[in-house]
């Protein structure tokens, strides 16, 4: 009775054992049909590429012209013509704007009638002094009224050209702010002039980071304002002193603008950049955080997820140089992160073209 109770018992638990080691997708449901197998999860990767990094400082700068001024008379006068429209780009020496200068241009053809008389007399008695006709002291005289003739068509030149202004360098004129007629006085604006190609961008750095300022040196400026354009340039010079409060030294650059879009007072976020190098880079979402270690799923060449740790070194927004871990040319899973473990089969359902370097945000 023991016996057959002992065999029952054994094969209740064959049994038991059988139905427990089933493939979960042969098991049977309650309505006799078979549960499908696992799904294979779709992943959207993306391939690990190299580009040109590099560390940066960050600060806020502001344009200003490479020359300005602003064009006024240096006489009481009124206006009579004025040259140039709003905007435009002159060279150096082109007359913009004509004061009223009537009375100035009659004196000058005066003094210029005179001194032409002068010259003549002046040759006519040599021709006489030669020939001691009359004496030495009258010659002289007419020499001195010659020197002094000459200095008043100088004078009255000067006079005149005070009411004529001229571009005194390359630039491009602001608008007009006065209207032919008007009585313009020393010091009244007529418009302003700006050489704005280069533009100067001044911008204070922490004392700290003074090893790595030198003429030369590369800088990113992005302005706001511009759609968050960015634009590059170098270093031009640095202030002599530091500043003894906010210890801080005052840089400038020189930053290329062919196209005129960059404004004098524009802000701008500067970025310095040193230690250019090549390295790998990859989306900042495919990085998986645990502690203080990162880790990115890798997929194979079979579709198989492999989970790497990484090294990750300086960060951009939506990108980080990764400097171990991962090899160039490898996919990376981005999207689906959530979705799969290490050692399961993907089915990769979009390849996202590898990210570029830094330098193609200035482009």
């Amino acid at each position: 009775m023991k016996t057959k109770l002992f065999i029952l018992v054994l094969l209740l638990l064959a049994l038991g054992a059988g139905f427990y080691f089933v493939p979960k997708y042969m098991q049977a449901r309650a309505d006799g049909d078979s549960v499908a197998a696992e799904p294979i999860p779709p992943v959207f990767v993306t391939t690990a590429a190299e580009g040109l990094v590099y560390d940066s400082v960050d600060a806020i700068g502001t344009a200003f012209s490479n020359e300005f001024v602003d064009v006024s008379s240096n006489v009481t006068e009124v206006l009579r013509e004025i040259r140039f429209q709003d905007g435009q780009s002159v060279k150096k020496g082109d007359l913009i704007v004509v004061l009223e200068q009537r009375e100035q241009q009659a004196q000058l053809d005066a003094s210029r009638a005179r001194m032409e008389q002068d010259k003549r007399e002046l040759a006519r008695l040599e021709g006489l002094l030669a020939d001691k006709a009359v004496p030495r002291q009258d010659y002289d005289a007419r020499l001195t009224m010659l020197e002094v003739t000459e200095q008043e068509v100088a004078e009255a030149e000067a006079r005149v050209a005070y009411r004529n202004i001229y571009a005194p360098f390359d630039g491009v004129l602001g608008v007009r702010l006065i209207s032919p007629g008007a009585l313009v006085q020393p010091g009244d604006l007529i418009t302003t002039l700006d050489d704005i190609n280069p533009i100067k961008l001044d911008f204070t750095v922490p004392s700290t980071y003074l090893s790595a300022l030198k003429p030369g040196v590369e800088i990113e400026a992005v302005a706001d304002a511009l759609d968050n354009r960015v634009f590059r340039g170098r270093i031009e010079s640095m202030n002599t002193r530091i500043d003894p409060v906010t210890r801080s030294v005052l840089v400038r650059a020189i930053l290329p603008n062919d196209d005129h879009v960059l404004k004098p007072g524009l802000l701008l976020k500067v970025t310095l950049i040193k230690n250019e190098r090549t390295s790998l880079i990859l989306p900042e979402e495919t990085l998986l955080q645990r502690q203080n270690d990162h880790f990115v799923l890798v997929v194979g060449d079979d579709n198989l997820v492999e989970q790497r740790k990484v090294q990750v070194n300086a960060r951009r927004p939506g990108k980080v140089e990764i400097t171990e871990g991962v090899k160039a040319g490898e996919r990376v899973i981005v999207r689906g992160i959530n979705r799969v473990r290490e050692g399961q089969m993907v089915e990769v359902a979009e390849t996202w073209p590898p990210l570029k370097g830094w330098e193609a945000e200035a482009r």
